[in-house]
This record gives C-alpha cells, sequence and structure tokens, in this order.
C-alpha cells in the first residue's frame, strides 16, 4: 500500500468527517429533545459558510466579526424553524413535521439563491493559504482549524449535557419528556434553545471549511445526508456514536473516491447505509430469531 496516497486520502477524510460529525450531532440532540428529525440541518452549514463568506469578503467586515455573524444568523434561522414551523405542527403525525423540515431546507435553499447567487463563494483561510506536510501527504494548514474547532464543539456540547441544567433537562427530555415535563422543565423553551445552538453549531462548521470547500446554495443537501446517515449509525440515540459515524461516513467517501472513482462515492456512503440497515435490523435480526426458533422446536 502506498503510505503516502493512504494519508492523502485520511486526512482529507478527516476533516470532512468532522463537519458530517457535527451535522450528525445537531440531528441527534434535535431529534432527543424535540421528537423531529430535522432534514434542514444541513442547510445551516451551507447558510454559514456562504454568509461568513459575503459578510468578509463582499462587505468587507473583519473575518472574525463574520463568523460571528453567520453563527447568529444560523442561530436565529434555527430559532425560527422551530417556533414558527415546528411548534404549530407538534400535536400532528410525525411524517407531517418531518416533511415540515424538508420544506424549510428548500426555503433556505432558495434564500440562498436568491441573496447569494449561483457562484460559489470562499473564504481566506484562518492562518493564511498554507500547508502542512504528514508522511509525504500535503494539508492545508485550514484543515487544522477545522480539527480544533470540532473538538472544541464536541467538548463544549458533552460538557454541556453533563454537567449543566440545560444538559440534564436535555436528557431528561430524551429519556422521559412527559416526566420531564412534571418535574418543572419548559420543554418548548427548551426546544427553541436547542434548534438555535445547533443552527449557530452548523454555521460555525460551514464558515472553518469554506476556505478549504467553495460553499455554494446547494451544498447543504450533501451535509446533511451523510450528517443524516452518521446519526443513524448511531441509532439517533448517543452523540459520540454519531461524531464516530460522521467520521467513518467522512472516511468512507474519501478512501471510495481515492481507491475506486469520485464519481462513486455517493454510490458507496449509500451502500454502506444500506449494508448497516440491513445487518443491524434485519438480516441478522431475522437470522437470530430463526435461529432461536430452531433451538426452541428442534423436529420441526
Amino acid at each position: 500500500m502506498n503510505l503516502t496516497l493512504f494519508l492523502q486520502l485520511l486526512l482529507p477524510g478527516i476533516t470532512t468527517g468532522c463537519v458530517y460529525a457535527l451535522v450528525a450531532v445537531g440531528f441527534v440532540i434535535c431529534a432527543n429533545v424535540s421528537g423531529v428529525v430535522n432534514l434542514a440541518q444541513g442547510e445551516f452549514v451551507m447558510l454559514g459558510g456562504m454568509a461568513a463568506s459575503w459578510l468578509a469578503v463582499t462587505a468587507g467586515w473583519p473575518l472574525v466579526l463574520a463568523i460571528l455573524g453567520a453563527m447568529l444568523v444560523g442561530a436565529a434561522l434555527g430559532a425560527l424553524q422551530e417556533k414558527l414551523t415546528l411548534a404549530p405542527v407538534r400535536r400532528a403525525p410525525p411524517f407531517i413535521q418531518v416533511t415540515t423540515t424538508v420544506g424549510v431546507s428548500i426555503v433556505l435553499r432558495g434564500f440562498a439563491l436568491v441573496l447569494f447567487g449561483t457562484d460559489p463563494l470562499s473564504l481566506p483561510g484562518f492562518s493564511g493559504d498554507g500547508v502542512f506536510f504528514v508522511g509525504g501527504a500535503v494539508m492545508p494548514v485550514q484543515s487544522l482549524w477545522v480539527w480544533g474547532m470540532t473538538l472544541a464543539l464536541l467538548a463544549a456540547t458533552f460538557g454541556v449535557l453533563r454537567y449543566t441544567d440545560i444538559g440534564r433537562a436535555v436528557r431528561a427530555c430524551s429519556i422521559n419528556l412527559q416526566a420531564a415535563r412534571l418535574m418543572g422543565v419548559d420543554a418548548e423553551r427548551l426546544r427553541v434553545i436547542v434548534f438555535a445552538v445547533s443552527g449557530a453549531a452548523g454555521a460555525l462548521a460551514g464558515a472553518v471549511v469554506t476556505p478549504i470547500v467553495l460553499s455554494s446554495w446547494d451544498a447543504g443537501i450533501s451535509y446533511g445526508i451523510k450528517g443524516f446517515v452518521g446519526a443513524i449509525i448511531g441509532g439517533f440515540r448517543s452523540p459520540l456514536l454519531a461524531v464516530a459515524g460522521g467520521i467513518g461516513i467522512g472516511l468512507v467517501e474519501a478512501f471510495g473516491a481515492g481507491y475506486i472513482s469520485s464519481g462513486w462515492k455517493d454510490f458507496i456512503v449509500y451502500g454502506v447505509l444500506l449494508a448497516y440497515l440491513l445487518i443491524r435490523g434485519g438480516v441478522f435480526r431475522v437470522g437470530r430469531a430463526a435461529f432461536a426458533a430452531a433451538l426452541a422446536n428442534p423436529m420441526r
């Protein structure tokens, strides 16, 4: 095996996997608090990248203020999504609520298309446009910012969930929503907070990765789907497993593109998802049931 090629695929795979991991964590936390799979999650990454780029390059804002502005946009849109689109259909069947999030994602893409145009936008690297070498593989310095930002956000997420009152309320709602309400948890307010934080985190991820990968109005579809796959692999219960699933999807995508074909990378990712679902929920479960039945009545 060519070690240089392996590293040249591994490291970018980790970089994109970090973004998928953050999207996956957003899926998991929003779903556990609200009971709804927010299929607009990937659009906040896209909007964060495009808003930060427009503010920094077109409007001339300092880079730090542009990123903070993009995070505020993500937080505001996340809160508005919950308050204006999900709260009114709270008692509707689950498929209605999920369909509502699909409608929000379409509206956000249209909003980005009209506001920012069709041309991809970019940002300058936070530490310049330099590169560094790992075993012969060449990586942009911006990758270090992506990795560092991911670690910081994940550490903050797990710290909040474990050591703060809001985190305990989130975990209580994920276990038993009715019991949490009886204990005084304001579930409606908590949903707005969680969606706002998730939108801000997604926007930050989009801003940090944009100097490496150009941001365009339709980029959220890919981020959302890959993050959704990572959340499914994590079982939509554990943020830690969602992180592992998101990074794993990034690696599968990178190695599939490098060792097989770039045109096959999405096919490989969705093939992995299909195989996982069959093994986790179908083939093995049916096989175990048949084996148990055979043991219970060996003469049948």
